[in-house]
């Protein structure tokens, strides 16, 4: 029988390796230097156009786990259109809970980010600007 032992590391030298062809279709799809951490790489280097909800590349540069609470804007694609937002983003623990505040181009999306803001900077927590929120909407 010719079956290798733990210690008969000639039958492991004397096999072929496998020879592997390069592909060079591979290197135009994967920057060299890509770090691909969400939300962080720019959206010409993003691989995916039509991501929903894509971060865009002017977000805030605060760190969520430093941050409790922040106000971000990002873009949705349909029909290859892109449409900006505001959303108020806040962490529970490790989760990051987001509620829509409007268009970019809406007068009241700009007044609810501004109030957003204030609140924030006068040290309101993330439950008393969520309620603030939603009081927002229903009135």
């Amino acid at each position: 029988m010719n079956q290798p032992t733990l210690f008969n590391l000639e039958a492991f030298t004397k096999q072929d390796a496998p020879v592997y062809a390069y592909d060079p279709f591979w290197d135009e799809l994967t920057p060299p230097d890509s770090h691909s951490v969400g939300g962080q790489i720019s959206e010409a280097q993003s691989p995916c156009k039509s991501v929903g909800e894509q971060v865009a590349t002017d977000t805030q540069k605060s760190a969520p786990q430093h941050d409790t609470h922040w106000i971000e804007k990002y873009w949705v694609e349909r029909a290859t259109n892109k449409y900006w937002y505001f959303r108020y983003c806040w962490m529970t623990g490790r989760k990051i809970n987001r509620l829509y505040l409007g268009s970019v181009d809406s007068i009241i999306a700009k007044r609810k980010k501004a109030d957003i803001e204030t609140a924030i900077a006068d040290g309101l927590t993330p439950v008393e600007i969520e309620k603030l929120i939603r009081q927002q909407r229903n009135s």
